[in-house]
Formats: C-alpha cells, sequence, structure tokens
C-alpha cells in the first residue's frame, strides 16, 4: 500500500531511558538522532518518529508544522528524574541556533509530577547581574548566591524561554519542548569530568532579573500550545482543518485513543490527518496534557529564513 493511501490512526510510543550523573532521562517521544523513539503498536507499529515523517510528512505534523519545520518531528516529551542536581544551563532560541548551530532553539514547559520539602528549582537571576559578576562566581563556585530558587510543589507548571539560566534539585519534572538539546552547560555543582561551556553560551543568557515563570493552563507560545484535560468519561475531538498533530501524555489514569493504550507516563501521538477521533479514559479516569502547535505564515517565513 501506498503511503498516501494508509489511513492513519493515532499511535503509541515506546521511551527511551538515558541515565545521567543526577538520575535519569526517559525521552517518551524526541526525534533528536541519538534518540528516535519508536511506535508501539498497530499499522505503524516498529517504525521511528524520523521513519514516519520522512514517510507521510505534512500527514504527521500539519501543513503549517511542516513548511516550518521540515521532516524533524518538532515537539519532545521527556521526563526528568533528578535525584541530585543538574547542570546549570541556558538555552539559545530558534534564531541563534538555526544561523550558529543549523537546528532548533528551545522553549520549555517543566511541570512538576513529584517534589518533597527539599526539592529546588533555580529558574533564572533573583536581580539584575553584571556579566563579570555572574562569570566570576561561576569560577569561585559561588553562582547560587545569585540564582533565583522556586520551592516547587506536585502540579505547577513552569514556562522556561531561552536565555534563562536554570536547574533543578531533587524532582521529577515532565519537560514539553521543542524537539532539541541544544543548551549550554555554564556550571556543574556535582560533577566536575563534564565539559562546561560557560564562554560559548554566555551571549545567550538573560542577565536581568527574572519575573515568575509559573504558568497556568492553557499554554500558548509560538513553540508550544498545552492544555490539561481531565477525564472521566469518553470525549470526541474533532480537527477539520488537520493544521496540527495532537500529542497526549498521560499524568494520572489511562487513556485509549484509537486502539492505542496509555498509562501513566505513557504519550499518543495523533497525526495531523485525523480529524476526529475519541478519548476513552479508564476506570478511574485520567490527567492529560494535551500538546499542538499553530504556526503562523510570519513565523514560517522567519524560519525559512534563518536557514
Amino acid at each position: 500500500m501506498e503511503p498516501d493511501e494508509l489511513k492513519l490512526e493515532p499511535v503509541k510510543f515506546l521511551p527511551d531511558t538515558l541515565p545521567t550523573p543526577w538520575g535519569k532521562i526517559d525521552y517518551c517521544l524526541a526525534d533528536l538522532g541519538f534518540v528516535d523513539s519508536m511506535a508501539a503498536d498497530g499499522m505503524l507499529g516498529g517504525n521511528t518518529i524520523e521513519d514516519l515523517m520522512q514517510t507521510y510528512l505534512e500527514r504527521i505534523s500539519g501543513e503549517n508544522v511542516f513548511e516550518a519545520y521540515g521532516t524533524q518531528f518538532p515537539v519532545m516529551v521527556k521526563r526528568l528524574y533528578v535525584k541530585g542536581r543538574s547542570s546549570l544551563h541556558v538555552n539559545p532560541n530558534d534564531e541563534d541556533a538555526a544561523q550558529r548551530y543549523d537546528s532548533l532553539g528551545k522553549t520549555a514547559l517543566w511541570y512538576v509530577l513529584e517534589a518533597d520539602k527539599d526539592s529546588r528549582l533555580y529558574l533564572g537571576f533573583r536581580r539584575d547581574v553584571e556579566p563579570a559578576e555572574f562569570y566570576e562566581k561561576c569560577q569561585d563556585g559561588t553562582v547560587d548566591s545569585l540564582l533565583k530558587e522556586v520551592k516547587p510543589h506536585a502540579g505547577q507548571a513552569f514556562l522556561i524561554p531561552p536565555g534563562i539560566v536554570h536547574a533543578a534539585k531533587g524532582v521529577t519534572l515532565l519537560e514539553i519542548s521543542e524537539a532539541s538539546e541544544m543548551w549550554f552547560r555554564l556550571y556543574d555543582w556535582d560533577a566536575s569530568d563534564r565539559s562546561i561551556h560557560l564562554e560559548e553560551g554566555f551571549d545567550l543568557i538573560d542577565f536581568h532579573a527574572t519575573d515568575s515563570l509559573e504558568t497556568a493552563f492553557p499554554v500558548t507560545s509560538p513553540q508550544l500550545n498545552v492544555r490539561r484535560i481531565m477525564l472521566t468519561e469518553p470525549a470526541g475531538v474533532e480537527s477539520p482543518d488537520g493544521d496540527s498533530f495532537r500529542l497526549y501524555t498521560c499524568l494520572k489514569g489511562s487513556l485509549q485513543a484509537g486502539n492505542s493504550k496509555i498509562s501513566e507516563g505513557g504519550v499518543i501521538l495523533v497525526p495531523a490527518d485525523v480529524l476526529s477521533w475519541q478519548l476513552v479514559p479508564g476506570e478511574g479516569g485520567a490527567d492529560l496534557l494535551e500538546v499542538s502547535m499553530d504556526v503562523k505564515p510570519l513565523e514560517q517565513e522567519q524560519w525559512t529564513a534563518a536557514e
């Protein structure tokens, strides 16, 4: 059967787990090259997300999304199990990442899954900081004194734009972001043998005092649209224009979409070519985050120019 003849359907993906010095990462859905998530069921089972994008193109991501991002699936979902303290790093924006590294930049949403009294997030600066001061404190190990420290609790969400220095300690996070691992390690508390990219990432940093990054749902940005859905009974969803894929990640409970079933931590992709579908929660209901994109023509032109 030719690719344009196959009727697409919702599909579940298998996670890839990578250990880190501070814990581990579950890549729930990612098209990164070194991680290429695999479809787990249905007619598409056994294919990676890269395979699907190369074969079905805009039928997977949506016409406008495909025109803007090409054959890379533009969003990734991962779980961060931070037992120690992650390195302090900064992400570039799309323009800088495209011009310097031929990559996507990174805007990220952190959703707190688990936290205790010792958990911390470091999100930007407490006050305006002079670049020389930040550099010196990274060298002498006192950078903590400059960072805005947040004591998180389960259920909070934080939208982290490019340029904001950030790190996490003793917390489990769901990260939804652009499909990029383009970031620069500025400081590392818990390891001395990993490379530091302070000089390379220095001009990307926003040194102004950081306002609260906590956000409520729905989250709307040029890179991500995320809404929270709590289901206790089946619900029909329609996307008559087929303008974007939908990703569903299960926070609690279980969910069936089409023939694909997931429980807590699972991810289902509904291709843009699917114009209507049913979301069926399990017996205990389903607490979900739904991810889509709304790419505007101007943004498409800007991205094309950056390439």
